[in-house]
């Protein structure tokens, strides 16, 4: 469903049990292992303003996905009603944010205005206008889509502040954003930039040249639909049918392939060319999880999906793009009798799935998409459990990391399983990384509850991504647990 059905499926729901008294005020989309929620806010409006009731999670349907009872409601009210008071003091953050405000004009200036300003002072070249202008770039950061490019020209500036350590940081900074996004030719500037600062032997040892060459690779268009894995089990009828019925489409940059929330009818395999993927996030612009590149099938839920599939996000061209369209119908038809078929698509389904999770997570987020195609390379397997079993055992290293699809994992100390558990995780959340990565002995025995969903990560290709990572990869992938 779309945010606008979402939004009224979840309106009609809150009126029908509680009437006028609560109103959603925002609604942003939040990604799951096992597929898309929403996070609402919500408030009881007064003529003194709004009490905030806290967020409330809801499905995909609009559905609420916890209770929100008359006792709740009443308890946040009350709660709300005792904070709303107007403070008698302002807090100290408020105040220096307002002195900052008043000594620099530009604090709170527009991006565009604030990037010309940036300019301005780069073009003047003395040494107070470059300071200035290091001190302003970086608030430029904060916008997602040109924030490659502002780590490039504060690598340039410090450059010319003659501080080539700081500079090569930040152009390597750069070079994986442009390659998060395929952006080759800004890819191939920041390259240049490198290697003039560098000098070419070095730079051809540099972590930007290797995701230069990477995403050079990655770009080579596919020529026959049948060379991809997904399609190998097929035989030779089946590929000749699956030919005959298969179209070509041409995209021009920008152009959209499909939307979120359309009805999803189509698989779709890239052959030339970049798709982007997008997630409505309740704000004015969509966010670009991934640049799919050829060979990446997509489209999957029209044939996985029995009842009304729609599309899970907005796929868009970055650049002139051949796909593959296969009608959902003439796919199913083939993956009836082609069971090998029929798990690759689902298998794909899920690693989509966790690929989305991993680019709105708080801690995977951080890492470039090189790192997290790699880390789902670990993937071994996803398992449901039908009643309690032990997933990581107490006092041996682990053979896996888990990642919690659905359900929970109790933790106990050693094989005490009468007692109650020291810990409890929940859905969304990992275990055991850490250990996995560095061969540690696992100090509680982990048990998946029945009903439980994981997701498998192998220890033997954690540690090798691990030994092949900087430190402050290692580091992040540390703090998932």
């Amino acid at each position: 469903m779309s945010r606008d059905e979402v939004l009224g499926a979840l309106g009609r729901h809150l009126t029908l049990r509680f009437g006028p008294l609560v109103r959603v005020r925002e609604l942003a989309r939040v990604r799951r292992v096992l597929g898309d929620a929403w996070v609402a806010k919500l408030a009881v409006p007064t003529r003194d303003g709004d009490i905030s009731l806290g967020d409330l999670e809801v499905d995909d349907e609009g559905r609420p996905l916890s209770a929100l009872g008359v006792e709740e409601l009443v308890s946040a009210i009350r709660a709300g009603a005792v904070s709303s008071a107007p403070a008698a003091n302002l807090p100290d953050d408020f105040l220096d944010g307002l002195a900052e405000s008043v000594r620099d004009p530009l604090a709170h200036e527009k991006p565009e205005l604030l990037r010309a300003r940036v300019e301005q002072l780069l073009a003047a070249g003395d040494d107070a206008s470059l300071q200035r202008a290091r001190d302003l770039l970086p608030r430029l950061l904060a916008d997602p889509d040109r924030r490659g490019a502002t780590l490039m020209r504060m690598g340039e500036l410090e450059v010319l502040l003659a501080e080539p350590k700081l500079a090569n940081n930040y152009l390597e900074a750069a070079a994986r954003e442009f390659a998060d996004r395929f952006d080759i030719s800004s890819l191939e500037r920041c390259a240049a930039a490198a290697m003039r600062l560098l000098g070419k032997p070095a730079f051809l040892e540099s972590p930007i040249h290797q995701l230069l060459e990477l995403g050079r690779a990655r770009l080579r268009p596919i020529g026959d639909l049948f060379d991809l894995p997904t399609f190998a089990s097929l035989d030779p009828k089946q590929r000749a049918w699956l030919a005959k019925n298969t179209d070509r489409r041409a995209l021009t940059t920008g152009e959209f392939l499909v939307r979120e929330g359309e009805p999803s009818r189509t698989v779709f395999v890239i052959k030339s060319g970049l798709v982007s993927v997008l997630l409505e996030t309740g704000s004015d612009e969509p966010r670009m999880i991934r640049c799919c590149f050829p060979g990446w099938l997509l489209g999957e839920s029209s044939v996985l999906v029995d009842h009304d599939p729609r599309c899970t996000a907005s796929l868009r061209a970055e650049r002139v793009t051949e796909v593959w369209a296969i009608d959902s119908v003439i796919l199913r038809e083939i993956m009836r009798d082609n069971q090998p078929l029929a798990e690759r698509i689902a298998a794909t389904k899920h690693i989509h799935r966790i690929d989305s999770f991993f680019s709105m997570h708080e801690t995977m987020g951080q890492l470039d998409v090189r790192v997290r195609d790699q880390m789902l390379g670990c993937l071994q397997r996803i398992e449901t459990f039908e009643e309690d079993a032990v997933a990581v055992a107490a006092g041996e290293p682990p053979q896996i990391a888990c990642l919690i699809a659905r359900g929970e994992l109790a933790l106990f100390q050693g094989d005490d399983f009468g007692a109650p558990p020291r810990a409890v995780i929940g859905a969304d959340a990992f275990f055991g990384v850490r250990d996995a990565m560095h061969q540690i002995p696992s100090a509680l025995t982990a048990v998946a509850r029945a009903g439980t969903t994981i997701a498998y990560f192998d220890a033997a290709q954690l540690r090798q991504l691990a030994e092949h990572s900087p430190e402050h990869v290692v580091a992040i992938l540390e703090r998932l647990g």
